[in-house]
Protein backbone atom coordinates (compact mmCIF):
# COMPACT_ATOMS: atom_id res chain seq x y z
CA UNK A 1 0.00 0.00 0.00
CA UNK A 2 1.40 3.40 -0.98
CA UNK A 3 2.17 5.85 1.79
CA UNK A 4 0.40 9.18 1.38
CA UNK A 5 1.68 12.12 3.38
CA UNK A 6 -0.53 15.17 3.86
CA UNK A 7 1.38 18.47 3.83
CA UNK A 8 0.52 22.14 3.49
CA UNK A 9 1.10 21.74 -0.23
CA UNK A 10 -1.32 18.84 -0.57
CA UNK A 11 -1.02 15.06 -0.55
CA UNK A 12 2.34 13.58 -1.48
CA UNK A 13 2.63 9.91 -2.40
CA UNK A 14 5.85 8.20 -1.31
CA UNK A 15 7.00 5.68 -3.90
CA UNK A 16 6.83 2.11 -2.54
CA UNK A 17 10.21 1.49 -4.17
CA UNK A 18 11.84 3.84 -1.66
CA UNK A 19 10.42 1.89 1.28
CA UNK A 20 11.36 -1.41 -0.38
CA UNK A 21 14.96 -0.22 -0.81
CA UNK A 22 15.09 0.73 2.90
CA UNK A 23 13.89 -2.77 3.85
CA UNK A 24 16.39 -4.45 1.52
CA UNK A 25 19.31 -2.39 2.83
CA UNK A 26 18.29 -3.13 6.41
CA UNK A 27 18.04 -6.89 5.81
CA UNK A 28 21.46 -6.88 4.11
CA UNK A 29 23.00 -5.53 7.33
CA UNK A 30 22.18 -8.87 9.03
CA UNK A 31 24.63 -10.68 6.69
CA UNK A 32 22.10 -13.27 5.57
CA UNK A 33 20.51 -13.93 8.96
CA UNK A 34 17.21 -12.38 7.84
CA UNK A 35 15.68 -13.10 4.47
CA UNK A 36 12.78 -10.95 3.35
CA UNK A 37 9.72 -12.98 2.50
CA UNK A 38 6.12 -12.99 1.41
CA UNK A 39 3.46 -13.39 4.12
CA UNK A 40 3.21 -17.12 3.30
CA UNK A 41 6.90 -17.85 4.16
CA UNK A 42 8.22 -17.74 0.61
CA UNK A 43 11.73 -16.29 0.36
CA UNK A 44 11.79 -13.36 -2.05
CA UNK A 45 14.40 -12.99 -4.77
CA UNK A 46 16.76 -15.43 -6.43
CA UNK A 47 19.78 -16.77 -4.56
CA UNK A 48 18.81 -14.54 -1.61
CA UNK A 49 19.21 -11.41 -3.77
CA UNK A 50 16.06 -9.41 -3.33
CA UNK A 51 15.14 -6.70 -5.79
CA UNK A 52 12.73 -3.86 -5.24
CA UNK A 53 10.26 -5.52 -7.61
CA UNK A 54 10.36 -8.74 -5.56
CA UNK A 55 9.43 -6.89 -2.39
CA UNK A 56 6.63 -4.71 -3.76
CA UNK A 57 3.28 -5.96 -2.49
CA UNK A 58 4.92 -7.87 0.37
CA UNK A 59 4.93 -5.09 2.95
CA UNK A 60 2.37 -2.62 4.27
CA UNK A 61 2.98 1.02 5.09
CA UNK A 62 0.28 3.37 6.30
CA UNK A 63 0.08 6.66 8.15
CA UNK A 64 -2.31 7.48 10.98
CA UNK A 65 -2.34 10.41 13.36
CA UNK A 66 1.24 11.54 12.86
CA UNK A 67 2.81 8.07 12.82
CA UNK A 68 3.63 5.65 10.08
CA UNK A 69 3.03 1.92 10.49
CA UNK A 70 5.35 -0.38 8.56
CA UNK A 71 4.79 -4.15 8.51
CA UNK A 72 7.02 -6.56 6.63
CA UNK A 73 7.80 -10.29 6.64
CA UNK A 74 10.96 -12.28 7.07
CA UNK A 75 12.52 -15.68 7.55
CA UNK A 76 15.33 -15.95 10.05
CA UNK A 77 18.22 -18.40 9.86
CA UNK A 78 18.30 -21.10 12.51
CA UNK A 79 20.65 -20.11 15.32
CA UNK A 80 20.51 -16.39 14.60
CA UNK A 81 19.35 -14.53 17.67
CA UNK A 82 15.99 -12.89 17.04
CA UNK A 83 16.85 -10.03 19.40
CA UNK A 84 20.15 -9.19 17.66
CA UNK A 85 18.77 -9.54 14.14
CA UNK A 86 15.67 -7.44 14.80
CA UNK A 87 17.69 -4.78 16.62
CA UNK A 88 20.02 -4.43 13.62
CA UNK A 89 17.11 -4.24 11.17
CA UNK A 90 14.99 -1.90 13.28
CA UNK A 91 17.91 0.46 13.97
CA UNK A 92 18.57 0.79 10.25
CA UNK A 93 14.91 1.27 9.29
CA UNK A 94 14.30 3.76 12.08
CA UNK A 95 17.31 5.84 11.03
CA UNK A 96 16.16 5.95 7.40
CA UNK A 97 12.55 6.71 8.24
CA UNK A 98 13.57 9.48 10.66
CA UNK A 99 15.54 11.01 7.79
CA UNK A 100 12.53 10.82 5.44
CA UNK A 101 9.89 11.82 8.00
CA UNK A 102 11.48 13.71 10.92
CA UNK A 103 8.09 15.03 12.07
CA UNK A 104 6.54 11.58 12.49
CA UNK A 105 6.96 8.74 14.91
CA UNK A 106 6.66 5.18 13.75
CA UNK A 107 5.75 1.62 14.48
CA UNK A 108 7.87 -1.00 12.71
CA UNK A 109 6.59 -4.57 12.76
CA UNK A 110 8.56 -7.58 11.56
CA UNK A 111 6.52 -10.74 11.23
CA UNK A 112 8.87 -13.72 11.31
CA UNK A 113 7.01 -16.32 9.28
CA UNK A 114 9.68 -19.00 9.25
CA UNK A 115 13.00 -20.33 10.50
CA UNK A 116 15.39 -21.75 7.90
CA UNK A 117 17.94 -24.48 8.46
CA UNK A 118 18.05 -27.42 6.04
CA UNK A 119 14.28 -27.15 5.84
CA UNK A 120 11.81 -24.38 6.46
CA UNK A 121 9.87 -24.40 9.73
CA UNK A 122 6.90 -22.05 9.66
CA UNK A 123 6.56 -19.67 12.58
CA UNK A 124 4.27 -16.85 13.63
CA UNK A 125 6.43 -14.43 15.62
CA UNK A 126 5.78 -10.70 15.67
CA UNK A 127 8.41 -8.21 16.80
CA UNK A 128 7.63 -4.47 17.06
CA UNK A 129 9.44 -1.25 17.69
CA UNK A 130 7.66 2.02 18.32
CA UNK A 131 9.31 5.42 18.54
CA UNK A 132 8.24 9.02 18.76
CA UNK A 133 8.92 11.88 16.37
CA UNK A 134 12.15 13.78 16.84
CA UNK A 135 12.00 16.63 19.33
CA UNK A 136 12.10 20.18 17.94
CA UNK A 137 15.62 20.78 19.25
CA UNK A 138 16.86 17.58 17.56
CA UNK A 139 15.36 18.63 14.24
CA UNK A 140 17.18 21.96 14.32
CA UNK A 141 20.51 20.27 15.11
CA UNK A 142 20.08 17.88 12.21
CA UNK A 143 19.52 20.61 9.62
CA UNK A 144 22.23 23.03 10.69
Amino acid sequence: MTLKVKTDLGIIKVNDGIIARILINSAEKTQGKLMLSAPKAKVLGIASRVGVGDLLGNFIIEEYEGKYFLTFYGIIRFGAGIKNVTQTVFDSIEEEMRTLFPDKGGVITLKIVGVKSKHMAERDIEVKREYEAARQSDKHKRYR
